[in-house]
């Protein structure tokens, strides 16, 4: 009895052992690819704010990145022609929500068809605490696409 305990133990061992390893790799390769599928670039911008271009590998639409600064809060405004969002980090985190109202270019009857509500409010805090510049806009490329209806995703893939 003692030694199909053994055996027991040592498969055990040898099983939480592989799964550690699964573990620890595949976050580092997820990562590479999503960084494969999308470029990030800087532009010149006249309005005191930084602005990127967004590009994701497949799509031929542009999506422009403006991030200004007040109070301490930062906002990232993400806009194409058919859809656009805010990603905000301020004291509670990073996450996204709806263009304020007066800030707004797309019709809003566009934008209930295009944003996926329930993925936005999933999304309204991806992380904690603050993040510098280059953190957010990878952050932005990685889940700007679930903030998509399937029906639309052709925007950004």
């Amino acid at each position: 009895m003692k030694s199909i305990n053994r055996v027991l133990g040592k498969e055990s061992l040898i099983f939480a052992f592989l799964i550690v390893i699964c573990l620890s790799v595949n976050p580092v390769s997820a990562i590479a690819s999503l960084n494969d599928s999308f470029t990030i670039t800087a532009t010149e911008n006249s309005v005191n704010s930084l602005a990127w271009n967004l590009k994701y590998s497949e799509s031929e639409n542009a999506i422009s990145i403006t991030m200004s600064e007040k109070d301490g809060e930062k906002e990232y405004t993400v806009r194409s022609k058919f859809f656009e969002v805010a990603y905000v980090v301020n004291k509670n985190g990073f996450g996204a929500r709806m263009v304020k109202a007066g800030k707004t270019t797309v019709p809003v009857q566009i934008l209930d068809q295009i944003i996926n509500k329930d993925a936005l409010n999933n999304q309204k805090i991806i992380s904690e605490g603050q993040i510098d510049n280059a953190t957010a806009l990878n952050l932005i490329a990685s889940y700007l696409p679930d903030l998509i209806n399937d029906n639309y995703k052709h925007l950004v893939q």
